[in-house]
């Protein structure tokens, strides 16, 4: 609903509330609803003395009340943009701290009606007072990642409008493999058509012009360790190699995708269902199917014993002189 609202918001001209906190884990979406308000809610005179950018969670709180408190310069709005100030997060240490927080729960209560404030977050705790306050005095929109028939069917708007045409099929193999969101889709789709001469983007062209993202690469070389491949999972490290990715990066990514299968293996065990897989894992719905459909494959000992061994890894990628690249390799031959 809050969404619909801001939807109003931008195609009227015309907006009920001064306050918006815009959330989630969809960039695109996230950006574009903050420029449309932006651009809606930037004053019509000297801009650079009544619009403000304030980012991360440490800030002048002291500039922050000058500038709510003082009238417009020869205009008649301000704009307030804060990125990432975590004042939605109650935890100290990931969050922002209380003087923010408690700033901000006086602060809310009291603002001109000349002010207009945009609160743009990665992450929030819906159980934060705050966060509460905002939903019920003013406007806060979530942008969850697509679901999967709602992003392919974007996929094939996007190369209409790009000018080509991609099949339903195809359009969901370049979302697979490239990284999550709709921004990373846009731009292997805008190098796809500045590539491909004919009016119609094949699989024959992902192939081509698409490099898979790390964790693609990643489930390619788990797949090869638990089919005992070990030819097969080095040639995937050589290809990261070849790229010039980090090893701490690999690795990390490794163990991040088999911590993800055997939550998923236990999940489902569970009776959960994707949704709750989602919620939990905090993934995006290719992923939670990529992660349901491939978690069966694996024996849970295996994962975990997996796990192990990336840890022990871990340690290894810190404190040892060895190359670390060299220390991938032996990874992969001890654990098939």
């Amino acid at each position: 609903m809050s969404l619909e609202r801001i939807k109003s918001i931008v195609k009227t001209g015309e907006a009920d509330c001064n306050v918006f906190l815009l959330y989630g884990e969809e960039e695109f979406l996230k950006a574009h609803y903050q420029k449309k308000l932006s651009e809606l809610f930037m004053p019509d005179a000297m801009e650079e003395l009544n619009t403000f950018h304030f980012d991360g969670k440490a800030y002048d709180l002291k500039a922050v009340d000058e500038a709510i408190e003082s009238l417009p310069v020869f205009a008649d709005k301000k704009l307030l943009v804060f990125c990432d100030s975590l004042i939605f997060k109650p935890d100290g240490r990931t969050g922002a701290t209380a003087e923010y927080r408690e700033y901000w729960e006086n602060r809310l209560k009291d603002i001109p009606e000349y002010v207009y404030l945009l609160f743009v977050e990665k992450e929030i705790d819906k159980r934060s007072a705050l966060y509460k306050f905002v939903t019920k005095q003013y406007i806060a929109a979530e942008f969850a990642y697509l679901d999967e028939n709602e992003m392919t069917n974007w996929t094939v708007g996007l190369f209409k409008n790009l000018g080509k045409s991609i099949s339903y099929p195809d359009a969901k193999y370049l979302i697979e493999i490239t990284d999550s969101g709709m921004l990373s889709v846009k731009r292997e789709a805008e190098k796809l058509v500045s590539y491909v001469a004919g009016e119609v983007v094949t699989k024959k062209d992902i192939l081509e012009m698409v490099t898979p993202s790390v964790e693609n690469k990643v489930f390619d070389m788990i797949d090869a360790l638990t089919a005992k491949n070990l030819e097969l999972a080095l040639s995937r490290l050589n290809d990261l190699f070849l790229l010039k990715e980090d090893a701490n990066r690999i690795l990390g990514a490794l163990i991040y995708h088999v911590d993800k299968l055997v939550n998923t293996k236990l999940l489902l065990e569970e009776g959960a269902d994707k949704s709750a897989i989602m919620s939990k894992l905090k993934c995006a719905p290719f992923q939670a199917s990529k992660y349901m459909r491939d978690c069966g494959k694996y024996d849970l000992n295996e994962l975990f014993r997996l796990l192990k061994q990336c840890a022990q890894a871990d340690a290894y990628l810190k404190s040892n002189s060895m190359d670390n690249n060299t220390l991938l390799e032996l990874l992969l031959v001890e654990s098939v």
